[in-house]
């Protein structure tokens, strides 16, 4: 559904079921949420609308209906919209920029795109580690998301600024040459080598000192050696500490799995598994006690009722607690580390 500023256009098609004699639709176009409702016969047409411009109306088939229609909406899209709220694509719709236009002095503005089958509307986020974010509906044209970017590039450069301000000074050097696990209690040295041919690598050269051949500048390559190597060494590390914490605590559980979750430090499923995220090794020990028993009271109550709180806070008293500080423990964490795949 191609949009742009100033001349709306939009192509909708629409099937019908064959089951179906008629088709009711209602549009919501602009920021007055002017309507417009077409009714469809199978075989004939009977349209009526308000829109100050003419509709095209063709039927290549009997079960298809395509309709053109011009119509103007504003030409300034909501910035505090964007910023607090989902938008819909009117109100993010990209200017038409003429041939004899100039792009903007500081450049494009990098981002990339997520393809959502449950969204109904364009979303711009700025991610810790990932930059801009432009979610987009399944069917949405993603040759118009520059200029949708572009359009609203005041609002990215502020909130990518402010998402910069929060970053840790330890985490805003590339590429990273040490790594603090508070878990162990130990930092972790990083050193680079050039890439041999297209072939990415790392490996341990002790427990305090890891080797990554691959280009530095290139931060996705680099992120996924440190994520992969992160990996292998959560599994030595929390491994023997879940189990020694599901002893003394009386809990059992299936499996473990560590994994590099977005937005959780672990995990538990009825089947058993207990997954924990790598990243944990950022955050001090006594947080990292906290999710495993959190986890583990699980493997007795799969939700977080008063039981399960209850149960939790024998293990550990002031759980309810330490779980809040877990909200700002992600500052703990290279953000760099979402570039990893």
């Amino acid at each position: 559904m191609p949009i742009v500023v100033g001349n709306l256009s939009v192509r909708w098609l629409i099937q019908a079921n064959s089951a179906d004699t008629v088709i009711r639709i209602l549009v919501m176009v602009s920021n007055d949420m002017t309507r417009s409702c077409w009714q469809v016969q199978t075989l004939s047409l009977a349209v009526e609308w308000a829109f100050p411009k003419s509709i095209v109306v063709s039927m290549p088939d009997p079960n298809q209906l395509t309709l053109d229609f011009d119509c103007p909406i504003p030409d300034q899209a909501s910035s505090e919209a964007i910023q607090h709220a989902p938008l819909p694509a009117a109100q993010l719709a990209p200017k038409i920029a003429s041939k004899d236009a100039q792009e903007h002095p500081a450049g494009p503005i990098p981002f990339s795109i997520k393809v959502s089958a449950r969204a109904r509307q364009v979303y711009l986020r700025a991610v810790p580690g990932r930059g801009l974010v432009v979610t987009i509906p399944k069917r949405f044209p993603k040759r118009d998301v520059p200029e949708i970017v572009e359009s609203q590039r005041v609002w990215v450069e502020q909130a990518l600024a402010e998402l910069d301000a929060q970053v840790p000074e330890r985490f805003r050097h590339w590429p990273p040459r040490s790594l603090p696990l508070l878990a162990c209690d130990s930092t972790v040295a990083v050193e680079y080598l050039a890439p041999k041919g297209e072939f990415i690598q790392w490996r341990w050269q002790d427990e305090t000192s890891l080797l990554i051949e691959a280009d530095q500048n290139d931060k996705e390559s680099v992120a996924w050696c440190i994520a992969a190597a992160l990996k292998s060494r959560a599994k030595q590390i929390l491994g023997p500490w879940l189990a020694k914490l599901a002893a003394d605590h009386g809990f059992s559980y299936r499996r473990l799995v560590v994994r590099g979750q977005r937005s959780v430090w672990g995990s538990y499923s009825s089947s058993g598994t207990l997954s924990l995220n790598y990243k944990l090794l950022f955050l001090n020990p006594h947080m990292v006690d906290y999710v495993l028993l959190h986890e583990l009271s699980h493997t007795k109550h799969l939700d977080h009722s008063p039981a399960f709180w209850n149960l939790l806070d024998q293990q550990m008293p002031g759980a309810r607690g330490i779980d809040r500080q877990l909200h700002t423990a992600g500052n703990l964490v290279p953000p760099w580390l979402e570039l990893a795949k």
